[in-house]
């Protein structure tokens, strides 16, 4: 085979497997992206709608603690109507009754004392237009519904003697009863708890339909059995709001929230459909079986939701299934995120089609084709250029070639008198007059031209190495000192020298000057409080048998005395024996992020009003604090303090006046504990206070004596005085309870006791408060004064 076609066949192979490997790893690279991109697109779809259904399974959350302080202030006020303003009784004249039984409708007839307020009979007025006592004033007062319950019988069934509660003619529910049993033979919650004499609150089936309620036991004048009820409510569907957020949502081009009912009656009805055009419809209830079995899949999905993950997180999942809106003509294939809200029986689902996501998928792809069709009509016109250009270049070559070899062929035969005529200046030609000179003086002359060019070469090299190199650090060190990152070396020595700082050292108050020649160390700069923890780890990071960076958070001060929160990562230098010489890394400015989290730290566990702990930071002090005391041997007590009239300042002067007064109560309040106890606001003007280390219960009555006397002093606010006096609860541990709740409850209990002893004052619990009527017993204690003494079980 000729040279010729040696060298034009050699450059259109590299040429050809050059182009064939770049086609095809670009074919390959763009199925790989292609399939990368459906998943990371499918990812995304399916983590925005978790994100939305968890948001979702939020808003309920949020609304229904929302709502349950609303019932338990409801049940306040009702209970206040009913038994402050005028006395409800039980014992009128004997009337009948045709009671209905609100799950089964089925009717008995019941005698049984007219329930009279103020001494009138509340009647049997089924007519919303009409007022009812107590009732109407309460649904008027919170826009909930109020009913009073009377004692069927010995089972416990309760009857609706008033209520605002409509039925579905929309008349007062009157006459209808909630029995002690369900249709299914199970007891009824609601009964069960009233009948052991505590306050139901939650979710329960009021006349048709679900509400979530509150429920409040009314007893005898004995106090030893429950004759009745009080009960507030509102339909768990009307909360507005939380409809109306939902219903806004919007996922992709067509997705949307709904919300289904999981269990019971509602089980597979709409609660929230998309714009509320289905509300109802009940998705079970379909001659199409495969789509019923869908929604059954779906259904039990969710509903197995709370058993398979922890309470730490909301438990999601995610679905895929066909499915088919009223007005559609296919099945199209849908992705949803469930989330099941148990207290409500609630299933969020949060849903979009796959479809409205083809056309980010397609785009992509279609880029990605248009870019391996450039790739291979790229690759066509090389190699028809490299055909062209390999073989002129071949023919420049073989043509001297030709003409050296039979030279050579001539010089082979000992005619060495002649020489190469080439003339041509490229490396042929050169040949040849190298070759001429090669027969003059072949040694001397390749020897001499080998050591020089090899001279020039080694210079040009390190030259260019030098230029590369220095451009190389000058871009970098303009890249460390434009960044927020600082660079820098120490010394392992004693108090850390600088050798090396970047000029961004400078958003922390140094200059670099600052750290030459040893001016100031950068041990000297730590925080105080962090340098023997900073020194420990890493003194621990030295002698470590693991390579790798530490990272470090804590403070520096400037010589301003500004402080800065710093993360510092570093890597160790050794020397040839394994010694740590220096350190290196970076060092990043975090007072802002360390702001923010002290800042997120203090809303979530500090009253915004008046700075102090509130509810969730004190109990989670208490729950410490007994586990402490009984250790101890000790007492720890809780005192309930409550302003007296603060509501006639609210109204009187406004909330903004009211708000200053209450922190000054904090204020002063605060003055009254020591450094290990705590003082809490619950809302509104309720404070509690946890005193603990106590040898004695004498000890409390110096604090409770302490706060009386601090808050006689009269508060002067925008110029206006207040005389505020306080009533205080107090109940103490163990001897008044051994549990959080109990205990906050008994001195609640107490505090309340002391108001209707007449205010300004302080009541220690005692168990005869559970079993008598407040004000009575009331009178008692101010009668011998027992509540100036703690309950004592071996008098």
């Amino acid at each position: 085979m000729k040279i010729r076609t040696k060298i034009t066949g050699m450059g259109l192979l590299l040429v050809l497997l050059t182009a064939t490997s770049i086609v095809g790893i670009a074919f390959y690279q763009e199925n790989v992206l292609k399939r990368d991109i459906g998943k990371e697109v499918d990812l995304l779809v399916r983590s925005e709608l978790k994100k939305v259904a968890q948001n979702v399974y939020l808003m309920c959350r949020t609304m229904q603690e929302s709502l349950e302080q609303m019932l338990e202030h409801g049940l306040k006020v009702a209970t206040d109507v009913a038994t402050h303003h005028a006395r409800l009784e039980f014992n009128g004249s004997p009337v009948t009754w045709q009671a209905v039984n609100q799950f089964s409708g089925g009717q008995s007839e019941v005698i049984l004392p007219k329930v009279l307020y103020n001494g009138s009979w509340l009647g049997r007025n089924a007519d919303l237009n009409t007022p009812t006592a107590i009732v109407d004033e309460v649904t008027e007062l919170l826009g909930v519904t109020c009913t009073v319950f009377q004692r069927m019988n010995e089972a416990g069934d309760m009857l609706r003697v008033a209520t605002t509660v409509p039925d579905l003619q929309g008349k007062r529910a009157i006459g209808t009863y909630i029995p002690r049993h369900n249709p299914d033979g199970s007891s009824n919650p609601v009964i069960e708890t009233l009948l052991k004499g505590e306050t139901y609150t939650g979710r329960a089936y009021v006349v048709n339909a679900w509400y979530l309620t509150g429920y409040q036991p009314i007893r005898d004048l004995s106090g030893s059995k429950v004759i009745g009820a009080l009960y507030v409510g509102q339909k768990q569907e009307n909360v507005t709001s939380l409809r109306r957020g939902i219903m806004d949502i919007a996922i992709g081009k067509s997705g949307y929230v709904a919300v289904i009912g999981g269990q019971g009656e509602q089980r597979g009805k709409y609660i929230i459909s998309d714009d509320g055009q289905r509300d109802g419809e009940n998705l079970l209830q379909t001659p199409d079986v495969r789509r019923k079995e869908r929604m059954e899949k779906i259904l039990h999905l969710a509903v197995s939701l709370e058993n398979k993950q922890g309470t730490d997180s909301i438990p999601v999942a995610t679905h895929r299934y066909d499915w088919q809106n009223p007005g559609d003509s296919d099945l199209r294939r849908k992705i949803a995120a469930l989330a099941y809200f148990e207290p409500w029986d609630w299933i969020i689902l949060a849903s979009a089609y796959e479809e409205d996501f083809y056309p980010a998928r397609q785009r992509m792809a279609s880029a990605l084709s248009n870019m391996i069709g450039w790739i291979a009509a790229a690759a066509a016109v090389i190699i028809g250029l490299s055909l062209l250009i390999g073989y002129y270049v071949a023919r420049g070559i073989v043509r001297p070639l030709e003409k050296a070899m039979e030279v050579f062929e001539q010089i082979g035969q000992g005619h060495l008198d002649l020489q190469l005529n080439v003339t041509d200046r490229d490396e042929i030609g050169q040949l040849s007059r190298s070759f001429n000179r090669m027969v003059v003086n072949l040694n001397d002359v390749t020897a001499s031209r080998d050591e020089l060019n090899h001279e020039i070469i080694s210079r040009i090299g390190v030259e260019k190495i030098l230029r590369e190199t220095s451009a190389r650090r000058e871009d970098l060190e303009r890249i460390v000192n434009n960044s927020p990152a600082v660079a820098f070396l120490w010394s392992a020595e004693d108090g850390w020298p600088v050798e090396y700082v970047s000029l961004n050292i400078s958003q922390f108050g140094f200059d670099v000057d600052d750290f030459h020649m040893g001016r100031l160390l950068f041990s000297s700069v730590v925080h105080e409080e962090d340098f023997q923890r900073v020194q420990a780890a890493v003194a621990r990071h030295c002698t470590a048998p693991t390579v790798g960076d530490l990272a470090l958070e804590y403070r520096i001060l400037n010589r301003q005395g500004e402080e800065f929160w710093i993360e510092n990562r570093l890597w160790l230098r050794r020397n040839d024996a394994g010694e740590v010489t220096h350190y290196q890394g970076v060092v990043l400015d975090i007072t802002s992020r360390k702001k923010a989290e002290a800042s997120i730290h203090k809303l979530a566990y500090y009253d915004a009003l008046t700075g102090l702990p509130n509810r969730s930071l004190f109990m989670n002090r208490l729950q410490k604090a007994l586990p402490q005391a009984q250790r101890d041997e000790r007492l720890a007590a809780l005192l309930c303090i409550d302003l007296d009239r603060f509501k006639e300042v609210n109204d009187q002067y406004g909330h903004a006046v009211g708000d200053k007064l209450l922190n000054a109560v904090g204020l002063r309040l605060t003055s009254c504990i020591r450094q290990n106890d705590t003082l809490a606001r619950f809302g509104g003007d309720e404070f509690v206070m946890l005193v603990t280390g106590l040898k004695a219960a004498e000890d409390l009555r110096r604090v409770a004596e302490k706060i009386l006397a601090i808050m006689a002093e009269p508060f002067c606010i925008d110029q206006n005085r207040f005389d505020v006096s306080t009533s205080i609860g107090i109940a103490l541990y163990p001897q008044d309870g051994e549990d959080t709740d109990l205990l906050l409850k008994r001195a609640d209990m107490a505090m309340y006791v002391a108001k209707d002893m007449g205010r300004n004052g302080y009541c220690f619990f005692n168990p005869k408060m559970e079993r008598n009527s407040r004000p009575g017993y009331a009178r008692k204690l101010v009668a011998d004064k027992s509540h100036l003494l703690p309950f004592d079980e071996t008098a």
